[in-house]
């Protein structure tokens, strides 16, 4: 089973340089999603058909192309990726978003999110499991199943970005999309050992689906494996939209580089949320400072600048009064209401 171990980039590389093809890797990730995804959950829905075409589309163009011409196609030519099932929306395509509310949907136009991924030369096989609508930091959905991590199957993911998080880890694909509301991308990026990076709102492009998710707190990105994949792929994703209600000064283009100059990191000791870190973690934490120091870094320990608690009960609140509006609409579109048999617990508490 080819499991993919490099990042995506290398696999672009080698499309591009005729070593491999779009279309082996393609069938490599519709096997290791086989062969994987009964005992991990990681994948909602596999899209074979459409990724298969889209593969051969690919190496049809690669085919016409001059040598010169195949090393300006897109960042990540042909590399097959997988959506996370919230939110991604593309046209003709299911999304579950971990609830049986939306077993039967299916989209009707595709996020400029998704449509940017595909213009970077992404090959969709499929989307990533996650909790009911993404309310939970682990991935455990009545509806679609619980997420487990590859390394310990007793154990999950993470959430709400899990499936993506153990489909990436197990090496069904070398790159996957995800999200952020409140620790969406980094809580999965931390449980599996995985880069995890949240944009500014603003960054990346929204809409038409919806423009300003959770008042834009919520931000769609991806889990990697490299931090020159979350260059590129930041770099090739931002955007000015006018339409947008936020909006951020664009990143410069380049290359990235290393600093030429030690860096100032703060650090904190404490969580705010918790009354005490436990031990393992905060030696972890300690040993971490420590090597960071030794390679010539000002460590800098700081208490939490702003209240947390009071931050964390707006949060909820703001979190609360979106899930009502979302489920007025389902009500809406079903003419009837909702009962606790149409959600889980978690969610109707959010209610």
């Amino acid at each position: 089973m080819p499991l993919f171990k490099q990042d995506a980039t290398y696999y672009a590389q080698e499309v591009k340089a005729g070593r491999l093809t779009a279309s082996q890797l393609v069938d490599w990730a519709l096997e290791n999603i086989h062969a994987l995804n009964p005992t991990l959950k990681a994948v909602a829905h596999v899209q074979a058909e459409s990724a298969r075409a889209q593969a051969q589309a690919h190496d049809q163009l690669w085919r016409q192309l001059s040598e010169s011409e195949r090393q300006e196609l897109p960042a990540f030519f042909g590399v097959p990726i997988l959506l996370k099932d919230l939110g991604q929306l593309q046209a003709g395509e299911p999304s579950y978003a971990g609830a049986q509310l939306m077993a039967d949907y299916v989209a009707n136009q595709t996020s400029y999110f998704v449509e940017r991924i595909q213009a970077l030369g992404f090959i969709v096989v499929g989307r990533t499991n996650v909790p009911e609508f993404g309310f939970k930091n682990i991935s455990d959905a009545q509806f679609t199943g619980a997420v487990s991590y590859p390394g310990d199957l007793t154990r999950n993911a993470g959430g709400s970005s899990g499936g993506a998080a153990a489909a990436l880890k197990a090496g069904m694909v070398p790159i996957v999309t995800a999200s952020d509301g409140g620790g969406s991308i980094r809580i999965p990026a931390s449980f599996c050992g995985l880069i995890g990076l949240k944009p500014s709102r603003g960054r990346v492009p929204v809409g038409p689906d919806g423009y300003r998710g959770w008042q834009g707190a919520s931000v769609h990105f991806a889990l990697t494996k490299s931090v020159r994949d979350t260059w590129t792929l930041l770099e090739g994703l931002q955007v000015e939209q006018w339409a947008a209600p936020y909006m951020v000064p664009r990143l410069s283009p380049g290359p990235l580089t290393l600093p030429q100059r030690p860096l100032r990191i703060a650090y904190l000791l404490d969580s705010p949320l918790t009354p005490q870190v436990r031990l393992d973690v905060a030696n972890l934490l300690r040993q971490t400072v420590e090597r960071l120091a030794g390679m010539g870094h000002e460590l800098v320990p700081v208490d939490f600048p702003v209240d947390v608690i009071a931050a964390a009960r707006d949060y909820t609140t703001m979190n609360a009064v979106e899930t009502v509006a979302m489920m007025r609409g389902f009500e809406a579109s079903l003419g009837r209401a909702l009962t606790p048999d149409d959600m889980e617990p978690m969610t109707g508490a959010s209610t």
